[in-house]
């Protein structure tokens, strides 16, 4: 019975248009509101051919004032290629974030390859609320990715 469940799963259609592909036009499409005062801030980092060479590849980082709808095009990535995103509010401390968070304040990053969001973050009061911070970084901070293992692009 078990076998021909998994014979039957097997046969359907794929419907993931990422399954198989090679490369990867990459985007982070960043969007945030009422950031006023927060220290709000993004910023990437790539690792090019993590599996045979690892070289850092496009990076950078940008802060908003007061709200942001940007997207980013990161340009093609192959499936060696990892991706890591971070979101900061560097004004607000993880002991105070309840009462220094407005109620819609937030930011946010989607990553995107070949136009389908495959992973996101985001910083608000509910994710302020799960977050461990240190003595290292008393802001509220959270990363977000894919890695170069192969198929992670597609998963």
């Amino acid at each position: 019975m078990l076998l021909t469940l998994v014979l039957l799963a097997g046969c359907g259609k794929d419907d993931d248009p990422l399954k198989g592909k090679l490369r990867y036009k990459v985007q982070v499409h960043v969007t945030g509101e009422n950031l006023t005062g927060l220290g709000a801030e993004m910023s990437y980092a790539t690792v090019r051919n993590t599996l045979t060479d690892p070289k850092p590849g496009p990076s950078g980082r940008d802060a908003y004032a007061t709200r942001v709808d940007t997207t980013y095009e990161l340009g093609e990535y192959g499936a060696y290629d990892a991706l890591e995103v971070t979101l900061a509010l560097r004004n607000v401390t993880c002991q105070n974030a309840a009462t220094q968070l407005g109620a819609n304040s937030y930011l946010k990053a989607e990553i995107r390859a070949n136009g389908l969001k495959i992973d996101e973050v985001k910083l608000d009061r509910t994710s302020a609320r799960t977050i461990s911070c240190s003595a290292a970084t008393p802001y509220l901070v959270l990363v977000g990715g894919v890695g170069g293992s192969g198929g992670d692009w597609d998963d």
